[in-house]
This record gives C-alpha cells, structure tokens and sequence, in this order.
C-alpha cells in the first residue's frame, strides 16, 4: 500500500502498566488521545486489558500488569491480545514498546506477535482469513486483513534490537513450516513429501545446503532392519532424508554430500512417524487422527533447517528426518520379532506402537558417521511423558551436563521450556529381554524414561540430548493444531553456541 492507504488504516497500540505509566513516549497529538481516553474509562492496566477509540483513528491501549512481572507467559499473552485487537480494525499498526521490553523479552514478543497471526487454510473450499474468525466472533463488520506491523522502540542499541527481530523473522518461517508439516493430512504429507520438502530448501539455499536420502534399499545394505522394521508394514517407502547446512565460516561455498565437515557439526535428528496406526499394536481408533502429528520430530528438523538458512548462522548441521509410516499389513512387524540394528544390536519388538525409537535408534546410529559435536534428537516419542509433564514442558534427557545447561538456557530465552528428566542405568534393567540384547518397550512404570534409555544405547561418546515433545507438539483435542515446537528451543539453542564460540 501507498502512504495514503498506510494513513487512513493505521492503528496504534501503547502499551500501558497497572500505575497507567506509559512505556513509550509519544507525540503530544496521541499522549492527548491517549489520556482523554484513560480520562474516561475504567481502565486499569492489568495485564492483556483492553481499550479502544476510533476517532480520528483506530488507538487500543494494552495493559501490562507488573512490569517487574513481565516475562514468559505475561509476553506471550499480551503479544496474542494485541494481535487480536489490532486484527479487528487495521491493515497497518503502530506498536508503541518504548523501554518496556529487554532484548530477550522483545524477541518473545515479536516471534508470538508473528505466530498469532498464523493460519492454515490449504484444505478450505473458501479459506478464511483471522479477520474473518474475529468478525464471526463478534469483531468488526468487513474487518481488514492485518499485513504490516512497525514495532516502535526507545534504545540506544537499536542494532542488537534489528538483529533480534531478524532471527525471530527466521525463526517463525521455520516454526510455520514445522506448523504446516504438522496440520497437512497423512495422504499428503508422507516420507516422499518430506523428500520433496527437503530439495525444494536445498534448491533455494543451494550455496549452504545439500540433501542425502537414503531408501529402503540402502537402508537393508546399511543394516538399518529396526527402520525397516517400522516402514515395511506400509506401501509408502521409508526414507531417510538428511539435510547438510555447510555455514560455518571455512565451508562458505557447500560441497557435495558427505560425511565430512571441515568443523564438526551439530546433529538434529527428528521421529517423523507420517501416520501412526500402531502398526499390528493396533491403536485405539478415538483419536487416532491426530497420530498425523506423529511426525513433528521431524518437522521442527525440517523448520529448523529451514530458519538455519534464512539466519545464515555461521555453524555447521546437519538434519536428519527419520520419515516411515507405522502401519498393520501382511508385511508389518509382529509383536514377538527380533530385529538388529545397524550396529548389530538384536531388538526384541514387544509393541509396534513403540516405533519411534525403532526409526531413531538406526538413525542415531547413522548420523554419528558424520563425527558431530552434539547429536539431539526430537521425538513425539512417549504418552508417559505427557503424564509426567503435561502439555506445557517438554522432556529433556542428555548424557551430558554442559548440553543440559545449554538446552535450559536456550529454551528460558525462547519461552519453549524443558525440564530435565532422569537417565539413570538402573532403569535400563526394565529393557532386559530373554532373547535379544534390548526388548523395545520397559513395561509401564517410567515409560518415557525407558524409552530415552532404550535410544541411549545406541549413542556412543557423543554428547547427546533426547526430546520427547509428545505433550508440547501439538494442541491435542477439537482444537488440534501443530505448534510448531521446539523450532524455537532449536533454534535458540544453535544461536547459543554461536555466541559461545565467537566469545572464545
């Protein structure tokens, strides 16, 4: 739009505490609005509070609370609220945040700010846009479809301010792409499409990223049989997708595949299950739908790689995408059989619908040919772990104490938590089989911790972190969405040890 359209659409939003103390300073034209209206009404300021004037143009005023209260969960509700009160009236607005957000704070608000305004609507006949939800409950008539926001700032470091707003821009493309992946139907979005996801990215990034898939057929040369145990029950063919980023600053121009890095690099591995029937373990078929999300592992890999690319980090990853489709058939894995590994472990399949760690185990062991610093993997793994943390951190689970604290620190900078959970070996005498090196299930007590030590036997002097992320994935129930996490804690994560390295 013009500056013409800008001026007659343009809203703007400040940001008010609970003393009703503004946290930007403004022009004496819209200090005047903004006191009149606090002149005549109630409001109070408390946090996710609204007020709004319409003459002689949109103006909402958004409480705060406590600005020494202001953090995590208060950012993302009040980034939520403005977006839904700026999606009723405007095209373009003014965020008025002054002083009121540190660095941190600021890139938990505009990421959020960005995520509100998400929308999946490929499958719709007549897809409708967020003013069209608002409109329906109750928003403005004919409501204008919100594009642009500018976020007003008072700092002296508007750089590191640019800069934090720039990672965010990437981090909620790739976090979209994750979203995407997750709410797509299972007809379409199987193990071939995520190949096709993963060369469409290395196309549009070819200086920095390659892709290697690996087939079925190479995958029973490789003796990866606990894969295949899991992809041969489904005529979709499994598929191991791994995804290169060469960013580190002596492998600027990309190489061809190979298991060689001039720097080591970070490993990403993520379960990317396209659908979960369960295999012959058949699940119960009240919710089964949503075992479309089982694949959302491999689709915060995807995100990242994706958000990787947009933010140039100067850092070496790779992705790995362990994609199959868990389903019963002539040629599915029963209860009762006995697989080996790439390593040659002998797996005793006590459940199907333990399939996860199936994929992952030959997987881990596939990516550490490529020597890496730290190998995480991400997994919609356990139900136990949604018991034990709900739907609001994810499990976290690491041979390694310095990965730990990093991961804590990245996930408090992102609002995408963790909380560390146990790894001790005497839990892996729930393994024991009779018959083979492991079974693949430890029965019901700890199982989410039984299946992180499972995936830990295959990880070998490497510092390593597992994320069982079945309870944070995905909003579960009629509202059933991707989330996108942890993009975020990855992302963040990665950041980290940029600024760590450079600082040494």
């Amino acid at each position: 739009m013009d500056n013409s359209d800008y001026a007659a659409f343009a809203a703007d939003v400040v940001l008010i505490d609970e003393h009703q103390q503004l946290l930007a300073d403004l022009s004496d034209t819209l200090a005047n609005r903004v006191q009149t209206l606090l002149n005549n009404t109630a409001f109070d300021g408390k946090l996710a509070s609204t007020i709004a004037s319409f003459e002689p143009a949109p103006l909402v005023l958004v409480g705060v609370g406590k600005r020494d209260k202001l953090g995590g969960n208060a950012v993302q509700k009040l980034a939520k609220t403005v977006y839904s009160s700026l999606s009723k009236y405007t095209t373009h607005a003014r965020v008025w945040l002054g002083d009121g957000l540190d660095s941190v704070m600021f890139g938990q608000f505009a990421l959020a700010l960005a995520n509100a305004a998400y929308q999946f609507t490929d499958y719709l006949s007549q897809a409708k846009s967020t003013a069209d939800h608002a409109n329906e409950k109750g928003g403005v008539a004919d409501a204008p479809r919100l594009t642009h926001i500018e976020l007003l700032l008072k700092t002296d470091t508007i750089t590191a301010y640019q800069n934090v707003l720039d990672f965010n821009v990437a981090l909620h493309h790739g976090q979209s792409l994750a979203r995407d992946l997750g709410n797509m139907p299972p007809n379409d979005c199987n193990p071939a499409y995520f190949v096709q996801q993963a060369q469409a990215l290395a196309k549009q990034y070819p200086d920095v990223l390659q892709v290697k898939v690996i087939g079925e057929r190479e995958m029973a040369e490789l003796g990866m049989n606990c894969f295949l145990a899991v992809s041969n029950g489904s005529t979709q063919e499994g598929q191991l997708v791994l995804l290169e980023y060469r960013g580190a600053p002596d492998e600027a121009a990309v190489k061809a595949p190979s298991d060689v890095f001039d720097q080591a690099p970070f490993a990403l591995v993520g379960k990317g299950i396209t659908f979960d029937s369960g295999g012959i373990s058949i699940k119960p078929g009240l919710g089964m739908g949503e075992m479309k999300f089982d694949m959302s592992g491999a689709g915060s890999v995807l995100g990242t790689m994706a958000a990787l690319c947009q933010a140039r980090l100067p850092i070496n990853v790779v992705g790995a995408l362990a994609c199959a489709e868990n389903m019963p058939s002539g040629q599915a894995t029963r209860p009762g059989d006995i697989v080996r590994a790439m390593d040659g472990t002998s797996v005793e399949i006590l459940n199907t619908d333990a399939e996860g760690r199936l994929v992952l185990c030959d997987s881990l062991l596939y990516v550490q040919r490529y020597q890496p610093r730290v190998i995480i993997d991400v997994a919609t793994l356990t139900g136990a772990c949604i018991v034990a943390l709900g739907h609001i951190r994810s499990g976290l689970y690491s041979n390694d104490e310095d990965v730990i604290f990093d991961l804590e620190q990245a996930s408090q900078e992102a609002h995408d938590r963790v909380w560390h959970m146990p790894l001790d070996d005497d839990y892996q005498e729930q393994l024991k089989s009779k018959f083979a090196d492991v079974q693949n299930i430890g029965g019901a007590p700890a199982g989410s911790v039984t299946a992180a030590c499972f995936l830990a036997r295959f990880v070998e002097n490497v510092p390593w972190a597992h994320l069982d992320v079945a309870g944070t994935a995905w909003q579960t129930g009629k509202e059933a969405a991707s989330t996108g996490r942890p993009v975020p804690l990855l992302m963040h994560y990665l950041n980290r040890q940029v600024k760590l390295a450079q600082a040494n």
